[in-house]
């Protein structure tokens, strides 16, 4: 979906499609229709995207008769879906993304003009021309992800509205930024009750996104995408159900990476009886014009993971699919939404799945609140899992636990959102890519912008709402979640991602650590599983039991990375778009060590195959920062 704001000065634009609203020198362009939510006579109240409210019951009641900053902001939080909100008043106008942020808001001030626009490529000033954001290139160069954080970009002259911000435009020419007060919910005690609560949510949410002509889901036979297949079955019935799963064949010598997933694919398709589609994700041949196009979209989102190809493929054969109006479901951010990250079976590997599985759990309770008092009452040194974790990384610099409960609580939230490693009190000393300034200058500036006031807050009975509000700026708007939503807006499709509606956020920012968060003995994702097994929906739960998804899984020296960018048909590409070394151009030497960086460099470019998996994986975001490219001269 895209869509354009300007004032008066910047419309000297090309047309970017229908102009639905123009008003006192301000223009509005979108390629999506318009939903006109209240109009009077001060103003029309409309949204650009999928909406549709929380609570079933009427869009937006009429008493709105007065859209002011309270009021606006109070409508996008009884909206649920992935929208655009603006009101244009007499002389002025609002706008805001929905809830979670899903769609961005990029927006440019400069001296003649105003825009606020959905892509980049849409904004009418020289993105460059004010210099490169080290803060966000910081970022997206360490944090999973690849991608700048909720409010940057990487141009000094471009920002992104954050989650719960709302840009004003006044007369024309006065930008202001008004943020909705966050207030986190405490973690309840839930009973057995609760799990038909959850499965309420979830069958709920689907039934209403759900379409009546269709429904394609991204399969891939974990325990996300397939409680999506199983509770569409349950609603909408075997007929309506198509899916989609990619094969993954990154080099010759590897051959079919995720064969194991891709089996398990089949029993669930074969026991629903439903049709399943096989793509090939096969980068052992290169076809130039599309890896070109795909790199222009990419860039223009700031997508620098190459998920966005897999996903991109995934959408090309959902559109192939899709000849009415169907919905497209993909089980994104279910990890994070219920166990923070950790429950990949991949924290500890081990020969038995269900160690595997409980060591996801352990390294969920170490950003717990019992870990957290721990912290605070200076014992979390003798904790046992802590201790276990810390042998296990080796020879690494830890910070010291800091003398204040908010100092304490700030290290626990930049130990979760700006650290790569997420180990309580790991240390950016450990990131050898930048200086010294380097790492205090990205940690003071994104702690300044995303933590502090959020730890000033934060306590161990709230701390899962707090976790679950942040995602929202960090992962869930890296280029592994938004790249599956953009590709599809790219072929016209509706998307959706269950995992990320507002009821089922709430029901999870407020679930207990012993809900399967912390050392007790409920499995991650206790309440899909529960709800699957427990015979609200018919779910073949055994056939989750071995291996996950990957090569990986039973041979633990097998990289993604490696296999792609030491042995793929792109290696040559990914050698020549770093070989003349351009990241000089935008990495500042007082932030980043480009010596190292260098080094790094020289090595892929002369003997790929030679570099350890450690050095691989450091790569791959220079490379793919270089290989997409950015705007300005390079």
């Amino acid at each position: 979906m895209n869509f354009r704001v300007c004032t008066n000065n910047a419309m000297n634009l090309i047309p970017l499609g229908t102009v639905v609203h123009c008003v006192d020198g301000i223009q509005i362009e979108s390629d999506y229709q318009k939903i006109i939510i209240h109009e009077n006579l001060t103003g029309t109240l409309f949204c650009l995207g999928s909406v549709s409210s929380r609570d079933n019951s009427e869009l937006v009641s009429t008493h709105f008769d007065k859209v002011d900053n309270l009021s606006f902001q109070h409508i996008i939080s009884k909206l649920e879906g992935r929208f655009i909100l603006i009101f244009v008043g007499n002389d002025s106008l609002c706008i805001g993304s929905d809830q979670f942020g899903k769609l961005d808001i990029y927006y440019q001030h400069s001296k003649s003009a105003i825009t606020l626009a959905s892509n980049l490529e849409l904004l009418p000033e020289d993105l460059a021309a004010d210099g490169f954001n080290q803060v966000a290139l910081a970022h997206m160069l360490t944090y999973y992800g690849y991608r700048p954080s909720k409010k940057e970009t990487l141009y000094n002259s471009v920002k992104r509205l954050g989650v719960d911000e709302c840009a004003y435009i006044m007369n024309g020419d006065k930008l202001t930024l008004k943020k909705r007060v966050f207030v986190a919910q405490k973690t309840q005690n839930y009973t057995d009750t609760s799990h038909d609560e959850y499965a309420d949510i979830f069958l709920d949410h689907l039934k209403e996104v759900g379409s009546e002509d269709g429904n394609i889901i991204y399969l891939s036979s974990g325990w996300d995408s397939t409680s999506i297949l199983a509770g569409l079955i349950h609603l909408f019935g075997n007929e309506k159900i198509t899916g989609i799963i990619g094969k993954m064949k990154f080099s010759k010598r590897s051959g079919c990476c995720n064969q194991i997933e891709i089996d398990k694919a089949k029993k669930f398709a074969d026991y629903y009886d439903i049709k399943l589609e096989v793509i090939d994700w096969d980068l052992t041949t290169k076809d130039e014009s599309y890896f070109e196009s795909l790199k222009d979209r990419m860039r223009k989102y700031q997508l620098y993971a190459l998920t966005g190809y897999t996903h991109d493929k995934l959408a090309i054969k959902a559109s192939d699919l899709a000849k009415k109006n169907e919905t497209i479901f993909a089980g994104e951010i279910s990890d994070g939404v219920h166990n923070m990250g950790f429950s990949q079976y991949t924290t500890i590997f081990h020969p038995s799945s269900g160690f595997r599985e409980y060591s996801d759990k352990m390294a969920s309770y170490l950003f717990g609140p019992t870990f957290l008092s721990l912290l605070l009452n200076g014992d979390y040194i003798k904790d046992p899992v802590y201790k276990l974790f810390k042998d296990r990384i080796g020879a690494v610099d830890f910070d010291e636990v800091a003398k204040t409960p908010n100092e304490i609580k700030l290290q626990l939230l930049t130990s979760m959102f700006l650290r790569n490693a997420r180990l309580p009190l790991w240390s950016l000393d450990n990131e050898a890519i930048f200086t010294a300034k380097g790492r205090k200058y990205y940690t003071q500036e994104m702690q300044e912008k995303y933590l502090i006031d959020i730890a000033k807050n934060m306590n161990i009975d709230n701390i899962y709402a707090n976790y679950l509000y942040l995602y929202n700026s960090f992962h869930w708007q890296g280029s592994s979640v938004l790249s599956v939503q953009t590709m599809s807006d790219y072929y016209a499709l509706n998307s959706d991602m269950p995992f990320w509606s507002s009821d089922l956020q709430d029901f999870l920012s407020k679930m207990p650590e012993y809900w399967g968060r912390g050392l007790d003995l409920n499995p991650t994702k206790y309440p899909l599983k529960q709800m699957l097994k427990g015979g609200r929906i018919d779910y073949p739960y055994d056939y989750q039991d071995g291996n996950h998804s990957y090569t990986y899984d039973v041979d633990h020296s097998f990289s993604h990375a490696q296999e792609v960018y030491c042995y793929s048909a792109l290696v040559e590409d990914f050698q020549n778009s770093v070989r003349h070394k351009p990241y000089h151009q935008i990495l500042s030497k007082d932030y980043f060590d480009l010596d190292y960086i260098d080094g790094l460099i020289d090595e892929y470019i002369s003997s790929p195959t030679d570099m350890t998996v450690a050095n691989v994986t450091k790569m791959v975001p220079i490379i793919m920062l270089c290989y997409v490219g950015w705007y300005g001269k390079y």
